[in-house]
């Protein structure tokens, strides 16, 4: 039994490999196509390869259920298409067996997966996100969307964007007098230097008084505020870019700051339930591919076929927001599905 279940783990997890790279090179040549007009002097050819290369970490991980369902379909479906899986039943081989020898490498590539989405795809995210923002300050330009609004000391702080050692990029800081503007500091980068101080880089200081307003540049200036420096770099990334222990981290943060955490507890779930996702979908696929080498009932067999098509759907909806993965996968499991179906009946009469 221990060179059938090797068969088998084998021929899914090479139809696997075959699917995610399918998957990462559609990924990767599509989102060139849309990105290369974003190319000008500060933002080259270049730094878009480097930001497209440092993400794919993260499309690897976000790709495995997808990829896990696909690569067993191709898998099984080759296996039935040459009649091996009835072979193995007829030579009394349980169908938990055959299901069991599917699982385990997508098992494998599951808890893979969970290694690169906690120490890997982290790190490379936060480091394209920080070659994007920093992109629109070489152009001299600041940017008040895609970063981050804090309250802190009375004062309203947007943050562009930061990197795990520490340091912000384009920081600025709106000082209200009640309901009134008096104080704008605007500064390129702004670097951690003990407890609740900060160094400020390349400062313009704006002042608004009720006849004029008065601007100065300076080269340092020092900035004091009240959070600590791991949560202003968490509160600059998207959840996305988070690792499952920086999740559980901010959330706690938020929490005591009595803040709404609900995107952050949503993307850890999400994260975290994706090896169980892989896991289900493969046992669904392998059930439905194992039934219809069995002599069932034909209306029984469309009624199944409709329930899993919705569970796959409704599985599709929570585990890939993005709807063209979601429609791709539900597509693709019930135009097999169906060809299975008609198939088996057609061998067993």
């Amino acid at each position: 039994m221990n060179k059938i279940d090797k068969y088998i783990a084998n021929s899914i997890l090479w139809s696997f490999l075959m699917v995610i790279l399918v998957l990462l090179g559609l990924d990767f040549t599509l989102t060139f196509i849309g990105e290369i007009k974003t190319v000008n002097d500060n933002y080259t050819a270049q730094s878009l390869f480097q930001v497209m290369t440092l993400r794919l970490p993260g499309k690897f991980a976000e790709y495995i259920p997808i990829a896990s369902l696909i690569g067993t379909l191709i898998g099984l479906g080759s296996l039935a298409s040459t009649s091996e899986l009835t072979v193995m039943r007829a030579a009394g081989m349980p169908i938990w067996r055959i299901g069991l020898s599917a699982c385990q490498p997508i098992l494998f590539i599951s808890l893979l997966g969970i290694g690169v989405s906690e120490f890997v795809a982290p790190v490379a995210e936060q480091k394209a996100n920080l070659i994007t923002k920093v992109k629109d300050q070489k152009s001299g330009e600041f940017s008040l969307s895609g970063g981050v609004w804090l309250k802190a000391d009375n004062n309203f702080v947007y943050i562009d964007a930061a990197d795990s050692e520490g340091k912000l990029y384009g920081v600025q800081i709106f000082s209200p007098n009640e309901q009134q503007l008096s104080h704008i500091i605007t500064a390129e980068s702004a670097q951690h230097i003990e407890d609740s101080t900060w160094q400020l880089n390349s400062v313009m200081e704006t002042t608004f008084y009720p006849d004029h307003i008065d601007s100065k540049n300076l080269t340092q200036n020092t900035w004091t505020i009240n959070i600590k420096p791991e949560h202003l770099f968490l509160a600059s990334q998207n959840p996305e870019a988070l690792s499952l222990s920086q999740l559980i981290s901010y959330q706690k943060y938020l929490s005591l700051q009595k803040l709404d955490s609900s995107q952050y507890e949503l993307q850890f779930w999400m994260t975290a339930l994706r090896p169980l996702a892989s896991l289900a979908l493969v046992l669904v696929d392998s059930i439905k591919r194992l039934w219809t080498i069995k002599v069932i009932n034909y209306g029984r067999a469309s009624f199944l076929w409709r329930i899993n098509r919705n569970c796959i759907s409704e599985w599709a909806k929570f585990i890939w927001p993005n709807e063209c993965c979601c429609r791709l996968s539900t597509s693709f499991w019930c135009e097999h599905s169906h060809f299975d179906l008609s198939f088996g009946w057609r061998h067993l009469d």
